[in-house]
Order: structure tokens, then sequence, then C-alpha cells
């Protein structure tokens, strides 16, 4: 874990606050750490710690180890962060398996009541050089999956357009995915 430790704080700089806990005060089976001190002045970074000691399986794929990051606008929405990630984490441990590079997860309902976001894309890392998205060590490769939010309409054309639309969009348009308070992707006219 250690390793684990040094590759994520290299590109997002020191662990501030973690929390070990779930929303019960149980010991949760992954950690959810924050990232005050980043390369990017206006947002946090947020990553499950832990989330890789289990193997977790991949439809068609071997499995996996796998860390999760969400990056989200320094003072927003940052109350519900640590407790959705925790639940994605939680929910991926007891199915024993990873979402796959494209997968949305959600939607669920808004992540937070002042915003309109209800999903998840698993990407890879937006932010970060290449290199940060696996982090290898003794036990093999972990992989970083970034989980950027979605409005509702934008979870519905990546199911019904696949993700690979919903990435082009996202490639065009270049939303900041760190801020909840950004408007939807035009995907009615997609």
């Amino acid at each position: 874990m250690t390793h684990l430790v040094e590759h994520l704080e290299q590109y997002l700089g020191p662990i501030s606050v973690a929390w070990t806990n779930d929303a019960d005060g149980d010991r949760a089976h992954a950690q959810i750490v924050r990232f005050d001190d980043g390369p990017l002045d206006v947002v946090v970074a947020y990553s499950t710690l832990g989330l890789s000691r289990y193997a977790l399986d991949v439809p068609g794929m071997a499995p996996i180890r796998i860390e999760l990051l969400m990056m989200v606008r320094r003072g927003h929405f940052e109350r519900y962060v640590p407790s959705v990630m925790q639940q994605i984490a939680e929910e991926m441990i007891h199915e024993g398996r990873a979402p796959f590079r494209g997968e949305v997860i959600g939607p669920r309902g808004l992540l937070d009541p002042d915003t309109k976001l209800e999903a998840f894309l698993l990407y890879s890392p937006y932010y970060q050089p290449d290199e940060f998205a696996v982090c290898e060590d003794a036990n093999g490769p972990i992989i970083i999956a970034m989980l950027l939010p979605l409005f509702l309409e934008e979870a519905n054309f990546a199911g019904t357009h696949g993700w690979e639309a919903l990435e082009s969009l996202l490639a065009e348009h270049d939303p900041n995915v760190d801020d909840w308070l950004r408007p939807p992707l035009p995907v009615h006219g997609s």
C-alpha cells in the first residue's frame, strides 16, 4: 500500500484527510482520502485507498485491481463525495466486479441536492498525465479510474449511443468535469 500512496501523492499532493468508517460508523473495506494541494488550484481530489486489495472481475477480462478517483471544485459539493465514493467501492467489493472503462454507474438520483448530476462515467484520469493511470506495485498493476459525474441525459445518451459517442462530446466541448454546476453536454442534437 505504501507504493500506492506514494504514487497518488506524487500526482495529487499529500493526503490531507482520510475517512476509514462508513456512514454507520463501521470500518469500511476501503478508505476515502482527500488531496487538497494538488496541481490544480481550484480542484480537490478524492481517491479510494484499499479497494485494490480486492481482485475484481471485469466481463471478458482477467480480474483487476482498481482505485477510484474523483475531482471536485474546491468548496463545492464536497460534503457528499466521500460517502458516494465509499458506496460505489463497497458495491464493487460486495459484487466482486469492477466497472469497465466507459461504463455508466447510475443514474441513482441527485448526487447532491444542489446539482442535477445523477450518474458517473468510469473513465481514464482526465487531468493527470498518462503514467498516473496505472500504479505498478509488487502484486501487479493497480488501475486508477476516474469517476466523471454525469447528468441524466448524458447517462442516457451513453446508454443509447455508446460511451465513445459521449467521449467525443467531452472532447468537442471540453467541459470542466470537476464543476458540478457545469451545463449539460448538448446530447439531444447528437
